[in-house]
């Protein structure tokens, strides 16, 4: 949006959340750091803006085929913002959208052709804000009380917990506000957190830690703080049957077919970076017999693979080894050429839906692994019912 006004600029960076664009990370479709032309900061550098394409071809290719061949059923196309924060699809969940689904596909772009075989970690997303009074830092700071140390306060002791939790949880914060001007006590200052870990109960159990130190900080500095859990998921269910079906549907189809002007710009941009200049990896990764290690992040794809069975595909989209949620990745899902991946998902989505609508015995056997997964527990979301979704 160039020559945009500070307030559109402010505004189209408040919906970053929503769009999946990763703040800080925006570049042009160039193989080096180079800030986009249009002034706007941000980027998908996780390759959020190809999912549409990918996942809306895949719903008319199986439409269509539905249609030709006579077949009964029903496909449904799910819109879900603000996967990046992981929010979209937690909210949806706890609408119901999913209820009935017989079997969910889901795509993801990556620097490997792959059916996902690792979960993730199950999270929670949640905000403190310390309010104190403000004062003269200098002049009469004993009339103050800083909400900034609040903030300082609970780091310190979230950094001294990490001793003392498993090696699988995660713990990492940012402070999005921490005052306004050194010789003012901050009156209001907020930290984000992220809590992970692989199993939601250690989840739930460090959360609590947490809150008991905020509380602490609270205590100890004679401020008011407020919780807010902006949302939280448990760890991704595999679906082996799903996973079989849909590597056949994959190997079948392949890897995407970059052109060779591609592959040379990956290798500019893995030079630059001191990467093995190797370009993008397009082979089909074989599955694995069993599932491989849980992955670090997290995904609200975890909330659909507990209410309904689902498999998820990944597809190359940014040159090998480079790092995701980069500018690099950014650079790349800019380009032209990363829309082959995308239609490479389209291809395997559309295949394996239909392997669903023809054959009663896979659906059988994906509903068979997801009863044994969930061992009969119903999903029972991890923030209250009735929260509104965080619309920025």
């Amino acid at each position: 949006m160039a020559g945009a006004s500070p307030a559109e600029m402010s505004a189209l960076e408040a919906l970053d959340d929503l769009a999946d664009e990763i703040r800080g990370m925006g570049n042009e479709p160039v193989p080096h750091r180079a800030a986009r032309a249009d002034g706007i900061t941000s980027g998908h550098g996780c390759g959020h803006n190809l999912f549409g394409a990918g996942s809306v071809g895949a719903a008319i290719a199986i439409k269509r085929a539905m249609a030709d061949q006579d077949i009964a059923g029903e496909v449904r196309l799910f819109g879900t913002p603000a996967e990046e924060t992981v929010v979209g699809k937690v909210y949806m969940a706890n609408a119901g959208a999913f209820d009935g689904v017989d079997a969910t596909l889901v795509w993801h772009p990556m620097t490997e052709t792959r059916v996902t075989n690792a979960s993730t970690q199950a999270m929670n997303n949640f905000t403190v804000e310390f309010r104190g009074q403000a004062a003269h830092s200098a002049a009469d700071p004993w009339n103050g009380r800083s909400a900034l140390d609040a903030v300082e306060m609970m780091n310190y002791g979230a950094n001294l917990m990490r001793e003392h939790v498993q090696p699988s949880t995660r713990i990492h914060y940012v402070i999005p506000n921490a005052g306004e001007a050194p010789n003012v006590v901050p009156e209001y200052a907020k930290v984000w957190y992220y809590v992970r870990d692989t199993l939601r109960t250690n989840v739930e159990e460090h959360y609590a830690w947490l809150l008991d130190i905020a509380d602490a900080a609270a205590q100890a500095t004679r401020t008011e703080h407020e919780v807010s859990l902006i949302t939280g998921v448990h760890a991704l269910l595999l679906n082996r049957p799903l996973q079989e079906a849909m590597q056949a549907n994959l190997e079948a189809v392949g890897g995407p077919n970059f052109p060779d002007v591609f592959q040379a710009w990956g290798r500019e941009m893995q030079t630059g970076l001191d990467i093995d200049p190797v370009g993008l990896d397009v082979e089909v990764q074989p599955l694995a017999l069993g599932a491989t290690p849980a992955q670090g992040g997290s995904t609200d794809v975890a909330e659909v693979s507990w209410i309904t069975p689902t498999v998820q595909l990944e597809i190359t989209s940014a040159p090998k080894g480079v790092p995701w949620h980069s500018w690099a990745t950014s650079a790349s899902h800019g380009t032209e050429w990363a829309a082959a991946a995308a239609d490479v998902a389209a291809r395997v989505l559309a295949m394996t839906g239909m392997d669903l609508l023809t054959d009663p015995g896979l659906l059988e056997a994906a509903r068979e692994a997801h009863r044994e997964s969930t061992q009969g527990r119903p999903w029972r979301s991890p923030i209250p019912a009735d929260q509104k979704p965080p619309i920025p």
